[in-house]
């Protein structure tokens, strides 16, 4: 918990500190995941756990307090489920209330949320993807 208490890496720096760097910086951002057993692969959970001391701070009291309030998001997520079996089985929707669940906690506003299911039979987007992603686009850029 050194890195809380010091609100620094205390390990070399590394893509978990640039991208800690880029998050400080940016206004909003668009996380997108594969859903891996219902949840976000392994790799973005250690990312984001590398980083939680400049996602979220704490009170002396130990409550949480949001580091990036005020800024925007966007989550997206696929998975091979069809839909509606990865809402109903928290497939794609897992990753989603993983990712939401960490950026909550960081103080961002989630804008928009996409969804794709069934990709092993329908790997492109359709065109009522597609205009989901331009909707969110907007809204994240309002």
């Amino acid at each position: 918990m050194r890195c809380r208490a010091t609100s620094a890496c205390v390990l070399p720096e590394d893509d978990a500190q640039r991208t800690l760097t880029l998050l400080h910086e940016a206004d909003a951002v668009v996380i997108g995941a594969p859903c891996y057993w219902g949840n976000i692969p392994g790799q973005l959970k250690v990312l984001f756990d590398r980083m939680v001391y400049g996602m979220m701070g704490e009170s002396p009291r130990g409550i949480p307090q949001p580091l990036h309030k005020g800024k925007k998001a966007v989550l997206v997520s696929a998975c091979t489920t069809p839909w509606p079996f990865n809402v109903w089985f928290n497939q794609s929707r897992g990753a989603i209330k993983a990712l939401r669940e960490i950026l909550k906690w960081s103080g961002f506003r989630i804008t928009s949320v996409i969804e794709k299911s069934g990709t092993k039979r329908r790997p492109a987007l359709t065109d009522r993807d597609e205009e989901k992603c331009r909707k969110a686009i907007r809204r994240l850029l309002c």
